[in-house]
């Protein structure tokens, strides 16, 4: 019978030569070279996600608030200044939309603080991420930390970590903005 020398391993051949590892460590090198830079940019695509999903939460919460004011007939002038939701009482302004307890009339805007931002922030969302006033690495939150501040009638919530992601309510329209990188 032939033998095939080729399908044959000699005795003395073991493993794999130097060449063949080296050729096999840059071709490795070559391919997460290459693969890196997407995956780091699906971590900011997934941050940016993450925080869209806060801030579309606050808006949903918002026009259930006001719906909830409306269906329990409230109307400009009815005085009704709160509802009653899950996570509790929710201060509303005199057209309805959450201010946190800083009033405002159908004829004059709500002046909006910190401490009503963040009580707006806090009654209208389930398990939300951390308000602060500023955010230190002592204050390490997974979602990241979310610096209130408050000018007008308008609350501002910027990611502590990144200051490009914002998130604005305006408690005289009701409207929720959301700005990423």
């Amino acid at each position: 019978m032939y033998s095939y020398p080729f399908l044959t391993r000699k005795s003395n051949q073991r493993g794999f030569t130097l060449i063949e590892l080296v050729i096999v460590i840059v071709l490795i090198g070559i391919l997460s070279a290459t693969a890196l830079p997407k995956f780091a940019n699906l971590t900011i695509q997934a941050h940016d996600a993450a925080n869209q999903g806060i801030a579309g939460a606050l808006n949903s919460a918002v026009g259930i608030a006001h719906a909830s004011w409306i269906a329990g007939s409230g109307s400009t002038g009815s005085g009704a200044t709160s509802i009653t939701l899950d996570n509790g009482t929710v201060h509303v302004n005199a057209l309805g939309w959450p201010d946190g307890g800083c009033g405002g009339t159908p004829t004059s805007n709500a002046s909006a603080t910190i401490t009503c931002c963040t009580t707006v922030w806090t009654g209208l969302l389930n398990s939300p991420p951390s308000t602060a006033s500023t955010c230190t690495a002592a204050n390490p939150v997974p979602n990241g930390c979310y610096i209130t501040s408050a000018s007008g009638s308008v609350c501002t919530f910027t990611l502590g970590t990144n200051p490009l992601i914002t998130i604005t309510y305006d408690m005289d329209a009701g409207a929720v903005g959301f700005t990423s990188q």
